[in-house]
């Protein structure tokens, strides 16, 4: 079975400790998509010597993909950022698959080049997109969208008010999806579908 590692949000708790943290639900979700998810631990602070255990931490686990998962604006916390940054090189570098999933797609957009705005009524709403030739209801819960598809991407959909909801790389294993797929409360055989299809490339 396939291990794919999943970065994770950071949240600081009462107690002042600084905890990795991911929704149950996703470890559910790639296990039924017929993958084992292995979370992405965080080391120190986002320092030469934090990436230099990252990379080694890749070695030994050796993971067969990546979810940049959803959860706080970029620019919240460093660590996260710096962190997310490597290991979006570190898979692209190996020709790995990368699937962002909401802040994951804005962070990946951003790398090259894209920016980000505001948008309304996309937070815990059932969204309809455009998906091939066909419409399909995605969950989503965030607050800004990506203001351009990058030129090395392709668009794959958009909502029904015209704001990018996934993008594709043109020459990479890079997908960008803007909604949940964990978040359905009976996952979608749709959402299935494009992970392992994209996770077995």
């Amino acid at each position: 079975m396939k291990l794919i590692a999943i970065s994770q949000r950071i949240e600081k708790s009462k107690y002042n400790e600084i905890r990795p943290q991911l929704d149950i639900r996703l470890f559910d979700f790639i296990i039924k998509c017929g993958f084992y998810p292995v979370p992405i631990p965080y080391f120190l602070n986002p320092n030469k010597k934090s990436i230099s255990n990252l990379n080694k931490w890749l070695k030994i686990i050796k993971p067969d993909g990546l979810i940049l998962s959803g959860g706080e604006d970029l620019g919240k916390n460093r660590l996260r950022d710096k962190s997310e940054y490597f290991l979006f090189n570190y898979f692209k570098k190996n020709n790995l698959p990368i699937i962002g999933i909401c802040r994951g797609m804005q962070l990946i957009a951003s790398i090259y080049g894209s920016k980000l705005k505001k948008v309304e009524n996309h937070v815990n709403k059932k969204t309809r997109i455009s998906f091939g030739n066909k419409f399909q209801k995605v969950k989503c819960y965030h607050n800004y969208s990506i203001t351009k598809c990058p030129s090395e991407f392709k668009i794959i959909s958009k909502s029904k008010d015209n704001q990018i909801e996934s993008i594709n790389s043109k020459n990479n294993k890079i997908l960008g999806l803007m909604w949940h797929p964990e978040r359905d409360k009976i996952f979608s055989k749709f959402n299935i579908s494009i992970f392992k299809k994209f996770l077995n490339k």
